[in-house]
């Protein structure tokens, strides 16, 4: 993929991760696939049709149980990879030989979902958990860090 493509797919990350009702960070994520087209999107939020029920709302149930970044990622609502994935699986969409561009690299929870379904390279802008980009480095996914998005 051609680096003004890569910087475009974070733009729309960005925009997507607008979209978040997460009250501690957005983050957006887009499967891409080989022609360069969106197979799936998401952003970090409750399950679709439970508002509330894993985020809080107004609060973040991870800051309340004082949960680490990257740590105890079964608290909280789903990450924006997972709903990506999610996404691509409810519509039938393959991910295999599929690239997936996030806001901030996955966490190492997310990084085993993205090798399981076939996802070939990823592509962040942000630093969040090492352990995600070096599992996923280490069993063959390539892994970028775009520094801007301009």
């Amino acid at each position: 993929m051609k680096d003004v493509w890569k910087r475009q797919w974070i733009n729309h990350a960005q925009l997507l991760a607008s979209m978040s009702p997460c009250c501690r960070g957005k983050v957006g994520a887009l499967i891409i696939d080989e022609r360069n087209n969106i197979v799936s999107s998401g952003f970090n939020g409750p399950p679709r049709g439970v508002p509330g029920t894993l985020c809080g709302g107004d609060f973040c149930e991870r800051d309340k149980r004082g949960c680490l970044s990257g740590e105890q990622t079964e608290v909280g609502c789903h990450h924006a990879e997972q709903n990506a994935l999610m996404n691509a699986c409810a519509r039938g969409a393959a991910t295999q030989g599929c690239t997936l561009v996030t806001l901030m690299s996955p966490c190492l929870a997310c990084a085993k979902l993205i090798h399981h379904a076939g996802i070939t390279e990823v592509i962040t802008w942000a630093d969040y958990d090492p352990r995600g980009a070096a599992y996923l480095v280490n069993v063959g996914v390539a892994v970028e860090r775009i520094s801007s998005a301009d």
